[in-house]
């Protein structure tokens, strides 16, 4: 039976992350990498605003200096030439994880096995596999999404997208971040585009609910809609879904087990971005296993969650018909661009939340902030 000194538990964003700092910065120690999928997939993108260089930066597919929201006829459009937004591609990722893995003949890729049971003996964590094999690690970091269960004001990210090409498809628009539309499903649902290059574009339609809404039926409507703009006979290049919870997930940390990645709370619960937080997590984490400590969880911010919630709350209590969008739009329009982007990327300066406070109507949070610290005391 093979020893490890870790086991990572999934090759997601977090441990791809890990995996290649450790070996660009040459961990001596050995490590057993479980995914039960084919890798690389194309099935997902990861985006966000580059506040610091990272391992994939290089590897971005597309940067953009402008992006937009909308809301029927309401459109703010806001930039930043410091601070692009990106988009990576999970198979680019994945790619370049798997080639600094295959360069530690001592680490062991366990590719198309899934792990089924965990048992602790002593020290050290016996890890049975699908295949009839087992392992032994000193420790193990899990990024298994755990198992959730959402109440007001969480609700689910829901999205599938399609990766369009055509020759009309044009690249000099700006990212479209959200552009609402009318639906009745709590608590609101969007468009997302990305103008990837000249010819292709991803469209997503995105539905924040408080339950999963079936992914074939947000793909039908999304059909729709792009039947509605003359899109539906181009050709569907990719695609992509996921259901994501926007909620703070509790840490995990118990005898050498710890959750990483959105399962160890690195996903802000009222924006989901993730990959670049996880990226600082990344830093921090293999900094401490080189030095010979132990992994550091993902930075706790209770402060954002709560006013997270607050902001989730408002839209609960206060959504007038066709005006889902308002709040946001109005955010855009009144935070200058570089506080919105800190804030959204979890790395906000303290004028930065004075600025975002200053840009939401004062009546609707504060009794939303009322309304979520009775919630949080129940």
């Amino acid at each position: 039976m093979k020893h490890f000194d870790i086991a990572l538990i999934g090759l997601g964003a977090a441990t791809m992350s890990l995996a290649v700092r450790l070996v660009l910065r040459g961990y001596p120690g050995s490590i057993a990498i479980i995914e039960p999928r084919e890798q690389p997939r194309d099935d997902r993108t990861w985006c966000g605003w580059r506040l610091a260089e990272h391992p994939f930066s290089a590897h971005a597919t597309r940067t953009w200096s402008t992006w937009a929201v909308s809301d029927g006829g309401q459109s703010v459009i806001r930039g930043s030439t410091r601070t692009p937004y990106e988009m990576l591609r999970a198979s680019t990722v994945q790619r370049q994880a798997l080639d600094a893995i295959a360069t530690r003949p001592d680490w062991a890729l366990y590719a198309g096995r899934s792990l089924i049971s965990a048992d602790m003996d002593d020290t050290r964590w016996m890890l049975q596999l699908d295949d009839g094999g087992s392992i032994i690690a000193d420790r193990v970091l899990d990024s298994r999404p755990p198992a959730l269960t959402l109440k007001r004001p969480w609700v689910w990210q829901s999205f599938v997208g399609r990766e369009l090409v055509g020759p009309d498809l044009p690249d000099d628009s700006p990212v479209r971040l959200m552009d609402f539309l009318d639906d009745p499903t709590p608590l609101l649902t969007f468009v997302y585009e990305l103008p990837i290059a000249p010819g292709r574009r991803l469209i997503e339609l995105t539905r924040f609910a408080p339950q999963r809404p079936s992914l074939s039926a947000l793909g039908a409507r999304l059909d729709g809609l792009l039947a509605d703009r003359g899109l539906a006979d181009h050709t569907i290049a990719r695609e992509e879904s996921s259901h994501l919870p926007m909620t703070p997930v509790p840490p995990y940390n118990q005898d050498g087990w710890m959750r990483v990645g959105t399962a160890g709370g690195s996903m802000r619960p009222a924006t989901g971005y993730a990959f670049h937080g996880i990226q600082r997590w990344a830093d921090d984490c293999a900094d401490a296993l080189i030095a010979g400590r132990s992994p550091v969880a993902p930075a706790r911010r209770s402060g954002m969650d709560w006013l997270d919630g607050v902001f989730l709350e408002s839209l609960w209590r206060h959504r007038p018909a066709g005006t889902a969008g308002t709040p946001f739009v109005q955010l855009f329009e009144r935070t200058p661009a570089e506080s919105m982007v800190r804030f959204l990327m979890s790395r906000p300066q303290l004028a930065d939340i004075y600025r975002i406070l200053r840009a939401l109507p004062p009546a609707p949070m504060l009794r939303a902030a009322l309304a979520h610290s009775r919630q949080a005391m129940d």
